[in-house]
């Protein structure tokens, strides 16, 4: 897929969908929740 064509907000979109999900190598907790945990910042794109 040529990415010249994707705007800014598929690739939040995308971003966010990666991120919010569950990964059995964290325990089953999102990279956004172990972020926040890791570095007590709690960084949302809503």
């Amino acid at each position: 897929m040529a990415l010249d064509k994707v705007n800014e907000k598929e690739v939040f979109k995308a971003t966010d969908l990666m991120n919010n999900r569950p990964r059995k190598c964290l325990g089953y907790k999102t990279p956004f929740e172990v972020f926040a945990e890791l570095t007590g910042k709690d960084y949302f794109l809503n």
